[in-house]
């Protein structure tokens, strides 16, 4: 299974992140962020803890 994660960027507050998303929305304000990197991995997604 390939994991792809979207890294953006959000002019609007100037903050950047990643999200599984493949069209993200930025954290602080809620907009549409810039996708700049769509990296794909091969493996299994990390399970999530409890």
């Amino acid at each position: 299974m390939d994991i792809i994660v979207s890294h953006w960027y959000c002019p609007h507050c100037e903050v950047a992140g990643r999200d599984h998303e493949p069209e993200p929305a930025c954290w602080n304000c809620g907009a549409a962020a810039v996708v700049t990197a769509r990296p794909r991995a091969e493996g299994e997604p990390p399970a999530l803890s409890a």
